[in-house]
This record gives structure tokens, C-alpha cells and sequence, in this order.
């Protein structure tokens, strides 16, 4: 088995539990139960004095993952949950490495899997690194010239050996001195490898705040300004995402629903531009909604390449509302004109001018909030039939083109 230990003890310059301090939509020991995870842990020890709502929440969604959790207080119940065949990785208190480095350390690499055998080691720091002279306490030295690095992986074995000492002696020192008189093997970290960006240990709130900034501008895709919509609904994320990251999608996709419904119903009564103006702002709270759940998964490197199953709902459900608001726009109810297809055909025809690559046809054709909130405006002057049918004619002009191009 696979066992992964981490600690909740230590706290912060600011008197705050290391482990606690929120970072990018949630707790430091929760990116650490991450990373283990993508390691392939099955079982999770957590050392800590009181265990409190951090650890209990961790608790509480590991074991809902499938994950062992055992919170303990002290090294004694260690022996019994580590076996000699097992595989022991420990992170220091308060440390969130970059998990690349961290695979790459035990030999699993960027596509590696979970359930490959783990290279065991102990991470090294210089002597005079920083982060060494700073925090002797905890990047301990191993030798005259190198410190620990805050990463361990190994054998179960000298585990057993812990049932030796003293109930209120460091389980992670006394884990590291085993380890090293076992034989694990040292691998020295590059200098590279060990920027703020990516070897956080979280001592203040304002190291941790600064992660968070690195860690959210390098998830976060640059803004396009061919499309405004969406650049910003990405500014609002990134303002938002340190406290709105869990939340976010599903607060801001439940918002998009409710103005493109109150759109369609304005529309229906007859008032098109309140009706396409609440549709736009709809819009737009969906792509703020798209924008957490894509950056979250980008932060937690979970692959947002592709839509989840409810962004994919969202999607569809605000294409519907937006279709019939454009429809009721030209045909308030119980009028009935079948040239008020126009609508959805135009937002038809803008859709799949944003599948055209990366061009500022695709940009601005992408932007379908901005488009409806033009539309807004175009029926606030009573020419929204005009503007739809230029809109229509403009883009079955470009698809053409660029079909002929291709």
C-alpha cells in the first residue's frame, strides 16, 4: 500500500495554522491530500494535536474519494498503519510543492501514472539555500552540506522502529533519520526547482498570498479583447477565484439561468431590449461560471481542456433561453411570424463561426454575450429585425469565405 503522512501543527508567523491558510479556493493540507493523491495513495495520516475543522473537512472528502483517513495525534498508532512492504511519502508541515517536481522526484514524470512504482528518496536542499537559513526547523540539516527538502519517499520498514521512542518525539524527524540511516537514497533539488513558484512554504499569509497571485496568473488564459465578454468575465474570475473558487461555478451558472429566464419572459411581453439585455447578462454570468470551473481545473491539474457534464448543461440550457428570447425579440407572444427564425438562425451562424479556429471572426463570433447586449441596443432603436439580418448575411458571408480559403 501506498501511505502518504502529512501534519497539521505548525502555524504561521501570524500565530494561523499552517495547514488551514486558504490558497486558491482551499486549504494548504488540502493541496497536499492532492498531491498525494496524484501519487497514488491509498491511505492518508495526518498528524495533528486537536484535529479541527480543516482536518475534519479533509477527512470528510478523502474518505468520500475512496481514500483511507486517519487523523492521529502522536507516532504511536504509526507502526500499526504502516506495514514493511509499504510505501511511506511525507511533506513537511505547511509545504505545497509543485507536484510536476514532486513526480519527476519519484520517477514518474509528467504522464506518469498513480500506480507505478514509486522511486524512493529524500529530497536535499544546499546548505546555504534560503530556504534552509530561514527555516532550519523545518528543512532540517541531513549533513555538513545539505538539508531536507521536505519531500521523503520510503520503505515501511524503519516505520516499525518508531514504536522505540518517546510518544511526543517529531514523527516526521525521527521518520527522516530512519529513512536516511536505511539507505534511502538522496536526490539533491535543482535551484530551478526550488522558486517561490514552486517549493511554497506556507509560514505567512503573505507568502501564501503571493503563491496564490503566481499560481492563479499562470492558470488563468490571457484576455482577448476581440471578444470583451469573455475577457471580462475572466477578469471577474481572477478577482474572485481566492474566495469564490468552490462556489463560483455553480453561484454564477444558477445566476445565468435565472436572467436569461427573466430574459425570455421580458421578451415575451413585448419588451425586447430589457428581454436580450437580461439575455446578455445571462450570458455573461455563464462564462464567468465556465471561467471558475476551468480555472480550478487548471489550478488542480485536472485537465480543463474539455467542458465537465454540467458545464456542458449550462451551455446548452443558455443557448436554448438565449434562441427564444431572440425569437420572442421579433415575435412577442401569441404573435406568431415565422421570419422571427431569424434569431436563432443568426446565433446558429455565431456559433459555428467560433469553432473557426483562432481567428477574430471565431473571437468575437465566441462572444455571444456581447452580441445579444449589440442586439439590446439595435432593439432600443426598433431596428433589431435589421440588425439580425445583416448579422445573418455578415456571417454566412465570412463561413463561406473562409470555407473557400480552407
Amino acid at each position: 500500500m501506498r501511505i502518504g503522512l502529512i501534519a497539521a501543527l505548525r502555524h504561521s508567523e501570524e500565530g494561523n495554522l499552517r495547514a488551514a491558510l486558504p490558497l486558491a479556493g482551499r486549504s494548504v493540507i488540502a493541496w497536499q491530500a492532492a498531491l498525494l493523491q496524484g501519487l497514488g495513495v491509498e491511505r492518508v495520516l495526518c498528524l495533528a494535536e486537536t484535529p479541527g475543522g480543516t482536518v475534519i473537512e479533509l477527512q470528510h472528502m478523502l474518505e468520500g474519494q475512496g481514500v483511507q483517513f486517519h487523523a492521529l495525534r502522536g507516532l504511536a498508532a504509526i507502526p500499526a498503519l504502516v506495514r514493511a512492504e509499504d510505501d511511506l511519502v511525507i511533506l513537511a508541515d505547511g509545504l505545497v510543492p509543485d507536484p510536476a517536481v514532486v513526480r519527476a522526484l519519484v520517477g514518474l514524470g509528467v504522464g506518469g501514472e498513480g500506480d507505478e512504482a514509486l522511486q524512493r528518496m529524500v529530497a536535499t536542499i544546499p546548505a546555504d539555500h534560503p530556504l534552509a537559513a530561514a527555516h532550519p526547523e523545518d528543512f532540517e540539516r541531513i549533513d555538513a552540506a545539505r538539508h531536507w527538502g521536505g519531500v521523503l519517499v520510503m520503505r515501511g520498514a524503519p516505520a516499525q522502529r518508531l514504536a522505540e521512542f518517546p510518544v511526543d518525539a517529531d514523527a516526521v524527524s525521527l521518520l527522516l533519520r530512519l529513512a536516511l540511516q536505511a539507505g534511502t537514497p538522496a536526490s539533491e533539488l535543482a535551484a530551478r526547482e526550488l522558486v517561490p513558484e514552486t517549493w511554497l512554504l506556507a509560514d505567512s499569509d503573505a507568502a501564501v498570498r503571493r503563491h496564490e497571485g503566481a499560481l492563479i496568473a499562470a492558470a488563468a488564459p490571457p484576455a482577448d479583447w476581440r471578444a470583451p465578454g469573455i475577457a471580462l468575465a475572466g477578469a471577474a474570475v481572477r478577482a474572485a477565484v481566492p474566495r469564490g473558487l468552490e462556489q463560483g461555478p455553480l453561484l454564477a451558472g444558477g445566476a445565468a439561468l435565472v436572467l436569461l429566464l427573466g430574459g425570455v419572459m421580458a421578451a415575451a411581453f413585448g419588451f425586447a431590449a430589457t428581454g436580450l439585455a437580461l439575455a446578455g447578462a445571462g450570458l455573461l454570468a455563464a462564462q464567468v461560471s465556465n471561467g471558475f470551473a476551468a480555472l480550478a481545473a487548471r489550478l488542480r491539474r485536472a485537465g480543463g481542456a474539455g467542458s465537465s457534464a454540467p458545464a456542458k448543461v449550462l451551455a446548452g440550457m443558455c443557448d436554448l433561453l438565449a434562441c427564444v428570447t431572440l425569437w420572442f425579440g421579433l415575435a412577442p407572444f401569441p404573435e406568431w411570424q415565422p421570419l422571427a427564425v431569424l434569431g436563432p438562425v443568426a446565433y446558429a451562424l455565431a456559433r459555428l463561426a467560433a469553432r473557426k479556429g483562432d481567428s477574430a471572426l471565431a473571437a468575437a463570433a465566441s462572444d455571444r454575450a456581447s452580441l445579444l447586449l449589440i442586439l439590446a441596443l439595435a432593439a432600443t432603436l426598433g431596428l433589431l429585425a435589421q440588425a439580425l439580418a445583416c448579422l445573418a448575411l455578415g456571417l454566412c458571408a465570412a463561413l463561406l469565405l473562409r470555407g473557400a480559403e480552407e
